[in-house]
């Protein structure tokens, strides 16, 4: 029997005796010398016998038995069992299995990432944290990255194809490329767009489409007909100054064919803004149509109407918003003529009515007896959207008695509210919803109002606000706004006289979040506001440490607009506008930019897509020539009264720029006419706006 034990043991031997040390430890000892003398010997005996014979094999030269510990193998101790000798292990070739991204080697053994194999997971999360315009771009990469981009059902809720100045036809590009398209697009909108031709578009589309938008399209009523009956899952509809329509579709009684011979059971919200023609039986069609109507938007309309015309249509939309009163949500009345106080009452008796979004122009005196704008907003306790834009009639009492029956506030816009004062806004800040506050133009709120009554005595999470036309902001006001909302995302100051160097310290120390900051007009503001190099005071002095902040410290900035901050010279422009995710700026009319400006710009700002340099005298060919080389991903530019452009930066364009998509060259009176032609190459290239 075979007995493999590749197990040694170790058995301890006899103590061997300790030789005697020389007294010279350069010397060896007796034992030493004697073992010396044995090899020595052995060595000659060995040597002489392989000189003699050549032919005999070399033997293996004996053990020297030293008188040391020992080890004594498992085989030695067994000699009658035959011991199968042992096997020579074989190397262990194991396939090393990687993951798909992780796979590829290039030739030079370097690791390639295949980040277009990455789990779903990962790139969701990844778009998550970019805007629109970098995940488009990013889709662009590879099929995986563009199926997350528009597959993804958050992401294609906020994606719309827009078609602009187009003839719709089968036949011709872009609608060509849609009509057969393996992907489905739920939200479309057509502006200047002419419905002439016949399509199979909605044929094969029209089931997958819930939000439609017409604005001012050439549509008549067969081809409107034909597109809505292959609609039938529509939420979402809104023809805005599509006068066309309903100027021509005149009422048939004769037949009894239905006017409407589609139904919209999913229809949620159904927008006419500044339609005119469209009259009473037109207004009851559509609402027989669509049962389900939660959101009506009739704003900018009846203005060419006679007297009694206005009111009969204002009398059918308050007919429906009381037919559908249990689940009607939203109301858009803006600039409708005649909305009387005979309106507000009847709007304020319709019982069960809770609206959470309502727009409206109040410019009416409100009366001293038993007002019916009173009476409505005591009862719409819902309320969370509330736009009174333009709304001269409004007074302080009526927004005191806003404040205290809307609790649920997110959004309050008094833009142009001229009656309003320090009284009327004495508490805003106990709204602790509050998310969008616009109260711009509204001129007698003065320093003490915006303290008191807005920024109030406690931090609160408020994510715009819009403080344009207001001359009396100081700088204390400036740092307890920032400092009370940390949290700003987006910030108007447009046209305020009184923003100095100082109130945009403080906004670069504190306002980390903020994404959108208009600064335009902002007169007072130079370089040493924007670069915090040179001020006259310090932002922040203690002792010994004196700190100053620049612009560019607002990493999330991605909109900036500085138009008419004539002081900004080519050395804010160096120091100070190092924008890396930048994606807006304007900076039209401020005078003294330059070529050196232009050119760090354009180094610092490298993702810009919207650039305006309007009313820049010193803006000439090479700086068109930089914008076009460095600026890969400028869809919009403005040089709108440059004097110095003439015909080369065209070529430049043309040579260099890929993405430009709106040009805007009026006033460039040396530029020549035919610059469509020039710019054909450029195949984004949608419109050149000139003189």
């Amino acid at each position: 029997m075979d007995f493999v034990c590749p197990v040694s043991v170790f058995l301890p031997a006899a103590r061997p005796t300790q030789p005697q040390r020389s007294k010279s430890l350069d010397q060896p000892t007796t034992s030493e010398k004697s073992k010396e003398a044995r090899r020595e010997k052995d060595s000659r005996r060995h040597g002489s016998k392989s000189s003699s014979s050549s032919s005999s094999k070399k033997r293996p030269e004996p053990k020297v038995q030293e008188r040391r510990l020992h080890r004594d193998s498992l085989f030695s101790l067994f000699p009658d069992v035959q011991w199968k000798p042992p096997r020579q292990e074989e190397p262990v070739q194991v396939e090393v299995e990687y993951c798909d991204w992780m796979a590829p080697f290039n030739c030079d053994g370097r690791f390639v990432p295949r980040y277009d194999l990455l789990p779903m997971e990962l790139i969701l999360k990844v778009f998550k944290m970019i805007n629109a315009s970098d995940r488009l771009a990013a889709s662009a990469t590879c099929r995986r990255w563009l199926e997350a981009a528009h597959c993804y059902d958050p992401f294609q809720r906020r994606m719309y194809f827009n078609f602009d100045r187009i003839e719709f036809s089968d036949q011709e590009g872009p609608i060509a490329y849609f009509t057969q398209s393996m992907r489905t697009l739920p939200y479309l909108s057509f502006t200047f767009v002419e419905f002439t031709k016949h399509s199979d578009f909605w044929v094969n589309n029209g089931q997958y489409i819930r939000e439609l938008t017409l604005r001012c399209c050439l549509i008549r009523k067969k081809k409107f007909i034909s597109i809505m009956k292959n609609l039938p899952l529509l939420e979402r509809l809104e023809l805005m100054q599509c006068d066309e329509l309903f100027k021509h579709w005149s009422l048939d009684y004769s037949t009894d064919e239905p006017m409407f011979p589609f139904a919209l059971p999913h229809l949620k919200h159904l927008s006419l803004a500044a339609c005119d023609y469209y009259n009473e039986y037109h207004f009851e069609r559509f609402i027989e149509a669509a049962p389900n109507l939660e959101s009506i938007d009739v704003s900018n309309c009846f203005i060419n109407l006679y007297l009694s015309r206005r009111m009969t249509m204002i009398s059918r939309v308050l007919r429906l918003v009381s037919k559908n009163r249990n689940i009607m949500k939203a109301l858009n009345i803006a600039d409708i003529p005649c909305f009387d106080d005979v309106a507000w009452h009847c709007l304020a008796e319709i019982g069960g009515l809770f609206l959470t979004h309502f727009t409206v122009t109040y410019s009416d005196r409100i009366p001293l007896k038993d007002p019916g704008i009173l009476k409505f907003f005591a009862a719409q306790t819902k309320l969370t959207h509330l736009d009174l834009t333009s709304s001269i009639g409004v007074n302080d009492v009526c927004l005191q008695l806003i404040v205290e029956s809307c609790p649920l506030l997110e959004v309050l816009k008094l833009r142009r509210c001229w009656l309003l004062s320090d009284e009327g806004v004495q508490d805003i800040h106990t709204l602790r919803h509050l998310r969008v506050l616009d109260i711009s133009s509204c001129e007698r709120i003065s320093d003490y109002g915006m303290r008191v009554g807005i920024v109030g005595k406690r931090a609160r999470p408020v994510d715009e606000m819009y403080f344009s036309l207001l001359c009396n902001l100081s700088d204390y006001t400036m740092y307890y706004l920032v400092l009370m909302f940390k949290n700003l995302q987006v910030l108007d100051l447009d046209s305020n006289s009184t923003i100095t160097d100082t109130s945009l310290q403080y906004l670069c120390c504190y306002s980390q979040d903020l994404c959108n900051l208009n600064l335009q007009s902002c007169s007072k503001l130079t370089d040493a506001g924007f670069t915090g190099i040179d001020l006259p005071e310090k932002t922040f002095s203690i002792w010994d440490v004196e700190e100053t902040f620049a612009i560019d410290r607002l990493k999330k900035l991605r909109v900036l607009k500085v138009s008419g901050c004539y002081k900004i010279t080519d050395f804010a422009l160096r120091y100070a506008f190092r924008f890396t995710e930048l994606k807006e700026l304007s900076l039209s009319r401020c005078h003294q930019i330059s070529e050196a400006g232009i050119e760090r710009l354009v180094a610092s700002c490298p993702a810009l897509e919207y650039l305006d340099l309007g009313e820049c005298p010193n803006i000439n060919d090479y700086c068109v020539k930089l914008i076009a080389i460095a600026l890969k991903r400028i869809g919009t530019l403005k040089l709108a009264n440059c004097p110095l452009l003439t015909e080369t930066c065209l070529d430049y364009l043309a040579k260099y720029c890929t993405t430009l998509k709106y040009l805007y060259v009026r006033g460039c009176f040396k530029l020549p006419p035919d610059i469509m032609d020039r710019l054909s190459t450029i195949s984004s290239l949608r419109q050149v706006y000139k003189s």
